[in-house]
């Protein structure tokens, strides 16, 4: 007859059944996380926004040529260093992107792990595995990706008790998005005592030091981003606001006054546009963190801050920029909003009896389904949408258009264009296209030394209309002497692309 187990041996092994069943959810949200990855790798194009920039910024890497802006450098050497083992030109930076990404997934496990149970925990990382805007990041030519990891990996050994590590990984954070600034000032209230909080700021410091360097150095004075423009255009009327060949109706341009009164001016205007500037950015939080995650995410922040909050205090510092509510900024968020939330559930769970284990495993089965809801509510939303086009424009268009101009254009002509993915697919520099009348802009290409000017077909329907006559009107363009087309390609509808020869003839 076999012993009785004793009571230490039975709490031992129905305490390794949620450990256990935690391991494995965990296994499966790693596997479904790449597996989603892998399909967003293979199926979009990658780039989008600033891709090209970063592609150039890298490729300039170990050169004399000075380093490309304006953007903090930290990816472009990360894809530098990608390069000398992956092959291509987009290829370097997607995997770099991918590898942050899966990194994340068990960083933000590990992070829920020391706050919360292994299925708690494990829930978390599935959150952040099956994101659609964590996962597009991840495959894309972009910084968030890369920015997200080290940042909660930051975080992750902060909590460890090691600040002058961890304030170094946030350093390292900022030399490739600025934001690192605004998480390593809101960490500081979990962090003590004193001493342990001048650690983690000067830990932080040094290795952003060599960033600041480079960044005062291209631009001859000492700056902390190289996207002033934005903190500049805070009181603008219009956000990303295109800019204007003529001065006096560029947002760069400033009255003749005292400083003060410049300054006083500008924090008006900041001011007065603040509130919609949060309401919009409201939005977009709720839009890639739906209502039923928030809930639970809100009773997460309550019961449990920490340094977890200090991502969250990017969302009160976007309103002060001017720049357009965009997906792309609520997303850092949400890891720390994922394990809020599972600690916000287990919560809930845990103010169940403990002997009351048919109510908790039907509140468990309860609060997986709303976590299963608010999740689809977010593929069903526009972050949803995001990843299924997750092209910025018409890139096979692009493409096509690009490799024509290679083919039959003058080598290392300048490509007047205002986004950089014709430039970049011909090999050719960018001249950035401005947002004057139709002669002013024209004008501005002949002085610019343009030797190409490109014409999209959806953004000159939308904020280029100045070119629809020179488009759609052939009179028109038989009259035009300065500018003759020579391509015009089209995929499909509102994809149609057209390079014009600058011919600096009237």
């Amino acid at each position: 007859m076999s012993p009785r187990p004793t009571p230490r041996a039975r709490r031992s092994r129905a305490g390794g059944r949620p450990r256990l069943a935690g391991g494995l959810l965990l296994g499966a949200a790693l596997v479904a996380g790449a597996l989603l990855r892998g399909w967003v790798l293979f199926h979009s194009s990658g780039l989008t926004m600033d891709s090209p920039l970063y592609v150039l910024m890298a490729e300039q890497w170990g050169h004399a040529r000075e380093p490309l802006g304006p953007a903090h450098h930290g990816y472009s050497a990360l894809v530098a260093l990608a390069s000398l083992g992956v092959p291509g030109r987009e290829w370097p930076g997607r995997i770099v992107s991918l590898a942050a990404g899966l990194l994340l997934i068990a960083v933000t496990w590990r992070l829920a792990r020391g706050l919360l149970p292994a299925r708690a925990a494990a829930a978390a990382a599935a959150l952040v595995a099956l994101h659609p805007l964590l996962a597009l990041s991840s495959g894309a030519v972009m910084t968030e990706s890369t920015f997200q990891c080290l940042t909660y990996l930051a975080l992750l050994v902060l909590a460890g008790g090691r600040p002058a590590w961890g304030g170094g990984l946030l350093g390292l954070a900022y030399c490739v998005r600025p934001e690192a600034m605004v998480v390593a000032a809101a960490a500081l209230p979990a962090v003590s005592p004193l001493k342990r909080r001048a650690v983690w700021l000067l830990a932080f410091a040094l290795a952003a030091l060599p960033e600041v360097a480079m960044l005062s150095a291209e631009h001859h004075a000492l700056t902390l981003t190289p996207k002033t423009n934005l903190v500049a255009a805070a009181g603008a009327t219009q956000d990303d606001a295109e800019w204007h060949a003529t001065g006096a109706e560029s947002l760069a341009a400033v009255p003749a006054s005292p400083a003060l009164a410049r300054l006083g001016t500008a924090l008006a205007r900041a001011a007065a546009r603040y509130p919609d500037r949060l309401k919009g950015q409201l939005k977009r939080v709720h839009q890639t963190w739906p209502a039923p995650l928030l809930l639970l995410s809100l009773i997460g922040m309550v019961i449990r801050p920490g340094p977890l909050l200090a991502p969250l205090a990017i969302l009160p510092v976007l309103p002060l920029l001017g720049v357009t509510p965009h997906l792309r900024y609520p997303q850092t968020m949400v890891p720390a909003l994922a394990i809020f939330a599972a600690i916000g559930g287990a919560w809930l769970v845990g103010r169940l009896d403990p002997g009351r284990t048919r109510a908790r495993g039907l509140a468990r089965g309860a609060l997986a389904l709303v976590l299963a809801l608010g999740l689809g509510w977010c593929w069903r939303g526009p972050a949803g949408d995001a990843l299924r086009r997750s092209e910025d424009g018409p890139t096979r268009a692009y493409r096509k258009a690009g490799r024509w101009l290679a083919e039959h254009g003058k080598p290392g002509a300048l490509v007047m264009d205002r986004k950089p993915y014709i430039p970049f697919f011909a090999g050719m520099p960018q001249a950035l296209m401005p947002d004057d009348d139709y002669d002013a802009l024209v004008d501005y290409a002949v002085r610019r030394g343009a030797d190409y000017l490109v014409v999209e077909e959806y953004v000159m329907w939308t904020i280029r209309k100045q070119f629809i006559p020179l488009m759609t009107d052939p009179a028109f363009r038989a009259r035009e002497r300065r500018l003759r087309m020579i391509y015009f390609g089209r995929e499909g509808p509102r994809t149609g692309i057209a390079i014009f020869e600058v011919t600096r003839a009237r």
